[in-house]
């Protein structure tokens, strides 16, 4: 009787002359994103800008749950359901001291029949307008423009502005990724040439390898387009996943098990920049949580007066299950089963080749579930029709 109520009042809030919902929400993501894209500046070493940033993300998502429960049309039980959800998620990472994963699991619900492809151009262009401030205040000598060498290397990496160059690289390619699945992964020349000139430009300034092949691995998927289209086609969703559920978990065993005195394990952790030390000692230093847990990190972010204890887990997957826990570890890889059979289903390969470029980036870095850098997760309920045309036609 309730729903009888329900559901005439949200059509007539929501018809399509009234877009509020989809308006709400993308306001709220821009406001978010923008607050996320500063966190990740020198901006907030320099003055109190990290409460106000932490303040309007706590604001916006006030927004995104007004649009969940006046306009998506969910039923009175699956409401209970994501509040349950939410709680759950935000005790978890109210433990761990780190609320990404929280206000992810937000927007992903907020995301329900909002047009993704308006979605992209929200994160483009919000995350561009803060990268491009911050490297204005940092070349003019504002903010501090970050400068870190390599060991035994003469090589000097800037971040322009960001709080580490390898996250400016990764900014980066998580800008190229989301442009170029925006554009079906079809460039003309002067996107060709564009693309080529950003990746080399990002990868002089940052030296950051993983990012500049990753961009590079871009470029030639736009290239070879449609042959790889066709095989993603005869991977079937069962067989992809545990394909990708088997690297992720070899990824997690190979930190676990890393000895650094067998060689193997040294030249992967070369590889690997690194990446294998710190997870095995996230692993010799704490237990694995069911519902999350505290770990004291200090990253080389930002600017140090003084030598200082390095430790910062990197790799997302060990970060998500060493922090949030096994729960919201199996929870994550049900969300990336669910979005890659979506996409599979729905013939959405450009945006399956995003989903699997970012799982391939988060071996490494952090960054997997930070909507300033990877949006790709708002797909699971979002509207992806401008993708529909992608039906599998090969050109």
């Amino acid at each position: 009787m309730v729903d009888n109520v329900w559901n005439p009042s949200r059509k007539f809030l929501n018809n399509k002359k009234t877009p509020i919902s989809e308006l709400l929400y993308l306001s709220m993501l821009t406001v978010y994103i923008v607050a996320s894209a500063i966190n990740g500046t020198m901006f907030v070493w320099n003055s109190s800008v990290g409460d106000y940033t932490y303040l309007v993300s706590e604001l916006s998502i006030v927004g995104v749950l007004i649009k969940v429960i006046v306009f998506d049309g969910w039923d009175l039980k699956s409401v209970a359901v994501i509040i349950l959800s939410g709680v759950t998620l935000w005790q978890i990472c109210s433990t761990s001291n780190e609320s990404l994963l929280f206000y992810y699991f937000v927007y992903i619900v907020g995301a329900k029949n909002v047009d993704f492809k308006k979605i992209i151009k929200v994160f483009l262009f919000s995350v561009t307008i803060v990268f491009l401030i911050a490297v204005i205040a940092a070349l003019s000598g504002f903010i501090v423009n970050v400068e870190q060498g390599r060991t035994l290397e003469p090589t000097v990496r800037y971040s322009l502005g960001a709080v580490y160059p390898t996250d400016l690289a990764s900014r980066c390619f998580y800008l190229l990724l989301s442009y170029t699945a925006l554009r079906k992964f079809k460039f003309t020349i002067p996107e060709y040439i564009a693309a080529l000139a950003f990746t080399v430009l990002i990868y002089v300034v940052t030296d950051t390898r993983l990012d500049f092949l990753l961009m590079i691995a871009v470029v030639l998927i736009v290239i070879f387009r449609n042959t790889l289209f066709k095989v993603i086609k005869t991977l079937k969703t069962g067989i992809a996943t545990s394909v990708i559920f088997i690297i992720i978990l070899l990824n997690i065993v190979l930190a676990y098990l890393f000895n650094p005195d067998v060689y193997v394990f040294q030249i992967i952790n070369k590889l690997l920049s690194g990446r294998l030390t710190y997870g095995h000692e996230a692993f010799k230093n704490y237990n694995v949580p069911l519902l999350g847990q505290f770990v004291y990190q200090n990253g080389n972010g930002g600017v140090h007066n003084q030598p200082f204890a390095y430790f910062y887990i990197d790799v997302s997957f060990i970060r998500v299950l060493m922090m949030e826990g096994i729960v919201a570890f199996f929870v994550l890889l049900v969300v990336i089963y669910f979005l890659y059979k979506k996409f599979y289903n729905g013939k959405n390969y450009s945006l399956l080749i995003w989903l699997l470029l970012a799982i391939v980036s988060s071996l490494i870095d952090q960054h997997l579930y930070e909507l300033s850098f990877n949006i790709i997760f708002l797909g699971l309920f979002a509207d992806l029709s401008y993708w529909y045309d992608d039906k599998g036609k090969y050109e």
